[in-house]
């Protein structure tokens, strides 16, 4: 009697680990993603609940993934509603996704006022400011780029200083015209000066119909951007403070010392230091090291807002300083917005919107951007500087 229960109290832990192990096997889970009436939704993403694995639907609609039996699949587009289906040890799981209505009934900014997007004709995209509020970006324009069918951004530079270009609808001719920028309903040269932390949305209109608002002004397409305001009746003020550091590390090609320039000129041009005999003395220079470092940034945001019975304000400050991986290369900008609205009555509200800023940069332009290329035709035992303080020259 005794043998049977010993017997029973090792079998049953052993069932319970057999169990456990079946219930989280991997399997691979197949299947196609479709609309209501049945068309394959290309580039949806299937992703496990609390996982980090994933993957996208192909232009097909199917998908492909491994995962656990009780795992569960989650999947989400936009403009779509998002679902979460329990694998439970299924090898093929169809969905079906259902268009989201609170897309269809978001409100954008459309000229000098707003609509529903389901009451427009025109083509007008959206990009709201948390989406990228966590990204290491200093320039509105930098958020548009890979979220907005049909508008190219493109950097045409690393350099702290330079202003991404924006192409909205493709090149319409050889002179391409900008963006018209419309900030708060305000009339703007560009949005290289803007803090993202301060921004709700973006709005792009793309097409024809955005010409019959502004004019040729918007040939080459229109950028709404929209603040942030005030809000919460009676609550105490709002305080937010971010900040955050990062380093640019350069991939820099590195150059032969004086030792090894010695001996290179020994072989392919053996008069250079035919004679010679102080080739000990000779300065041994990293040119590279000379011209180059690591590019930092430092930035940091600063608001208070809130609202009353007639009152909405917002003020914030931001700082941002850049440095290049090229010496003398920065760029310094800091600003302050204040945005308030005062309702004096039932139909008459006056507000007042003022946004204050200051860039200082130091660009590579002249003799300095030609040095770029000065690392890789000066030798080795030329000095940085000659014993005498002037710039360093080659050696007699």
């Amino acid at each position: 009697m005794y043998k049977k229960l010993l017997l029973k109290l090792l079998i049953c832990p052993l069932l319970l680990l057999l169990s456990s192990w079946a219930i989280a096997q991997k399997i691979t889970v197949a299947g196609k993603i479709t609309d209501q009436t049945g068309q394959a939704i290309p580039g949806v993403a299937v992703t496990i609940k609390n996982g980090t694995t994933g993957a996208n639907s192909d232009l097909n609609g199917k998908y492909i993934l491994s995962a656990n039996s009780n795992d569960i699949l989650v999947f989400s587009m936009l403009g779509y509603t998002r679902q979460e289906i329990p694998v439970n040890g299924r090898e093929v799981i169809n969905v079906e996704l259902a268009e989201s209505q609170s897309i269809l009934n978001e409100v954008v900014v459309v000229g000098y006022g707003t609509q529903r997007r389901k009451d427009l004709t025109g083509s007008i995209s959206s990009v709201k400011g948390d989406v990228f509020k966590d990204q290491p970006i200093t320039n509105p324009i930098e958020a548009l780029q890979g979220r907005v069918a049909g508008v190219n951004v493109i950097e045409n530079s690393a350099a702290p200083d330079a202003v991404p270009q924006i192409i909205i609808r493709g090149v319409a001719s050889f002179y391409q015209p900008n963006p018209l920028y419309i900030i708060d309903g305000v009339r703007q040269a560009d949005m290289n000066n803007i803090n993202p932390q301060d921004i709700v949305s973006i709005d792009v209109m793309k097409d024809a119909a955005s010409a019959a608002i502004y004019g040729s002004a918007a040939a080459g397409g229109v950028i709404l951007v929209t603040t942030k305001k005030g809000s919460g009746v009676g609550l105490p003020p709002q305080i937010t403070f971010s900040s955050r550091y990062g380093v640019t590390k350069p991939k820099l090609v590195q150059l032969l010392n004086t030792n090894d320039f010695i001996k290179l000129q020994n072989l392919v041009n053996p008069s250079f230091f035919a004679g010679a005999t102080k080739t000990d003395t000779l300065a041994n220079t990293n040119w590279v090291d000379e011209l180059y470092r690591n590019g930092t940034e430092q930035n940091y945001n600063l608001s208070i807002s809130g609202a009353a019975a007639n009152i909405n304000y917002l003020i914030s400050g931001f700082y941002n300083q850049q440095t290049g991986i090229f010496l003398k290369n920065y760029s310094n900008i800091g600003g302050v917005r204040v945005n308030t609205d005062y309702k004096l009555g039932k139909y008459l509200t006056i507000g007042e919107q003022i946004d204050v800023s200051q860039r200082i940069t130091s660009p590579l332009v002249g003799a300095e951007a030609d040095l770029h290329n000065a690392p890789f035709r000066t030798q080795p035992i030329i000095p940085v500087y000659n014993p005498d303080g002037n710039w360093g020259t080659e050696p007699p």
